[in-house]
């Protein structure tokens, strides 16, 4: 009876170390396989980042070529639209310096006629002056040689006047001293001058 339940109870003990020692080994074993998989997860997630790491290079080489060459074609276009800005502005310069020396060409012969015009009008306007100034002058010639006209014909009959005034005054006189000699003939001669007023003549 003592055996039996020895066996019994060692049979029990047994078990129970057995199911401790299970338990135990699968408790190792789960951790073991929670390591395992914290590592494998790890290990992937590693590997996850190397991939993202290395796709996100790959991305950056391959965005940074495709944007070195998008560079070169924007520069190119840029060159093009610089050169072809550069011939429409030397285009555009040219037609404007053509348009500019046709206006100035126009407004120099608009100011060429105007004042061609303007220098006919000025001599035009000096000669209708001169005109008028020369007729007055030849008016006032014409007045002043009719005025010396008279003054001359005046002249002259003054002088033939004075003449004759002299003359009849010299016969007046010689009248006279006749007379005086005729009466007074024992008057020596130039003494009956006093009777006779001094003759001063006009020349």
């Amino acid at each position: 009876m003592f055996l039996k339940e020895a066996v019994i109870k060692t049979k029990k003990e047994m078990q129970r170390y057995l199911e401790n020692e299970l338990k135990r080994e699968s408790e190792a074993a789960e951790q073991r396989m929670a390591h395992k998989l914290q590592r494998i997860l790890m290990e992937c997630a590693l590997e996850k980042m190397q991939a993202v790491a290395a796709a996100r290079k790959q991305e950056r080489q391959a965005a940074s070529q495709e944007m070195a060459k998008q560079q070169k074609k924007y520069t190119e276009q840029l060159l093009e639209a610089g050169h072809l800005a550069n011939e429409m502005y030397q285009k555009n310069l040219d037609q404007l310096k053509d348009e500019k020396c046709y206006e100035m060409s126009v407004a120099l012969d608009i100011t060429q006629k105007e004042n061609q015009a303007e220098n006919e009008k000025q001599l035009k306007e000096s000669e209708i002056t001169h005109q008028a100034k020369y007729g007055e002058v030849m008016t006032c010639l014409i007045e002043k040689e009719s005025q010396v006209q008279s003054l001359t014909q005046q002249l002259e009959s003054m002088t033939a006047w004075k003449d004759n005034l002299e003359g009849e005054i010299e016969e007046t006189r010689q009248s006279f001293q006749n007379y005086i000699d005729i009466t007074f003939p024992t008057l020596a001669p130039g003494q009956a001058d006093f009777i006779l007023p001094f003759r001063k003549r006009l020349d």
